[in-house]
């Protein structure tokens, strides 16, 4: 590979947008039905880049793919936990591109000093349940026919990662805008 990753910028929405538009539009590995407006996936990008990293991997101008973490519950208690997803352009997997994502968004997290990581992948979305594993993601449930989409019921399968062992008090988190982080 020959790209680079890096963190998004406002100027990234149209072409992240771009990548994600597929996997609405042709799969269930997203839940949502409809694309959303250039508008309110720039304000979406925006809300998580407060608090969380959102990155991308670039390639001769072009973003490839992205990676985000995002609040997996929003109550103050939770605060020390993370989801994360990973999407690459559907005309360059199988290149590593995930992986490198991956790798990097694993380890923006745990220097923000979260403790435990989580996925939801499509119980169907064999690839991405062996990344996972790969990861040393471990399931520990699954939501049975929780989604409906393309005239067919989908199951969730939730996956934790530990980042960072907890402590007492625990760690603060970090605020993307405040880590120093170099790619």
């Amino acid at each position: 590979m020959t790209g680079k990753i890096r963190f998004a910028t406002e100027k990234d929405a149209e072409a992240i947008l771009r990548i994600y538009a597929p996997y609405i539009e042709k799969t269930a590995i997203t839940f949502e039905y409809e694309v959303p407006s250039l508008s309110e996936f720039s304000e979406r990008i925006s809300e998580i880049q407060r608090k969380y990293p959102w990155i991308v991997y670039e390639e001769n101008g072009k973003i490839l793919g992205y990676a985000y973490g995002g609040p997996e519950y929003t109550r103050a208690a939770y605060q020390w936990t993370v989801e994360v997803s990973v999407y690459v352009d559907e005309n360059e997997k199988g290149k590593g591109i995930g992986t490198a994502l991956y790798e990097k968004v694993l380890d923006i997290l745990k220097k923000q000093n979260f403790c435990l990581c989580y996925a939801l992948i499509n119980e169907d979305n064999e690839a991405s349940l062996r990344m996972h594993e790969k990861y040393g993601f471990r399931p520990i449930g699954t939501r049975k026919n929780c989604g409906y989409k393309f005239e067919k019921w989908h199951s969730v399968v939730f996956l934790e990662k530990q980042l960072n062992e907890p402590s007492v008090p625990p760690k603060d988190v970090i605020p993307i805008g405040e880590l120093e982080y170099e790619f």
